[in-house]
C-alpha cells in the first residue's frame, strides 16, 4: 500500500476536519497516512499521494498553502496530487463552478488527478475578529455545512499508487 501526506492550511478548523476524514478513508484501505498542518511544513518524501487542502479567503488559496507549494514544488511533480478548498461557497449549488474555481490554478499549477469544493462553516468563536467582522458585513450568519459524508465520499474515489514515483 502506498504512503499519503493530506496536508492542509485552516483558520477555523474546517480544512483539518476534512484533513482528517480523508485520512481516516485511506487508512481504512490500508495505507500509511500522515495528516499535517502545513504549518509545520510537512514533507513530500516517501508520499504516493499527496491530498492537499485549504481555506479559501476572499476566493483565494490560504497564504501557507500557497507557500509551502512554491517550496515543495518540484517534489510535488513527482507524485500524484488531489486538492481540495473549504469554503462557505460551496453550500450553494449556484455556485458550485466558482467554488471549484479556487483551486483551478493550484490544480493546474500541480497537474492535480482530483480537485473538490467542499462546503465550509462559519463558527464565530473558531475565526479571527477580522473575519467575524468581514463575514458580519457581508451578513453571514453562523453556519455549519460541512458535509463529511461527501468528504469520505471523494477520499474513497482517490487513487493511491502503490509507491512513490
Amino acid at each position: 500500500m502506498g504512503k499519503v501526506l493530506v496536508a492542509y492550511a485552516t483558520r477555523g478548523g474546517t480544512a483539518r476536519d476534512i484533513a482528517e476524514a480523508v485520512g481516516s478513508v485511506l487508512r481504512s484501505t490500508g495505507h500509511q497516512v500522515l495528516v499535517a498542518d502545513l504549518k509545520s511544513r510537512p514533507s513530500v518524501d516517501g508520499a504516493a499521494l499527496v491530498v492537499l487542502g485549504s481555506g479559501i479567503n476572499a476566493g483565494s488559496w490560504y497564504q501557507e498553502a500557497t507557500a509551502w507549494v512554491a517550496a515543495e514544488e518540484g517534489a510535488l511533480r513527482e507524485v500524484s496530487v488531489a486538492v481540495f478548498n473549504a469554503c462557505l461557497n460551496a453550500a450553494d449549488p449556484a455556485k458550485r463552478v466558482e467554488s471549484l474555481a479556487y483551486n483551478a490554478s493550484m490544480a493546474q499549477r500541480l497537474g492535480a488527478e482530483a480537485s473538490e469544493s467542499f462546503a465550509g462553516r462559519f463558527v464565530p468563536e473558531r475565526v479571527s475578529w477580522w473575519r467575524r467582522w468581514f463575514l458580519h458585513t457581508m451578513q453571514k450568519p453562523m453556519q455549519d455545512n460541512l458535509d463529511l459524508g461527501a468528504v469520505r465520499a471523494w477520499a474513497s474515489t482517490l487513487d493511491v499508487p502503490s509507491s512513490a514515483v
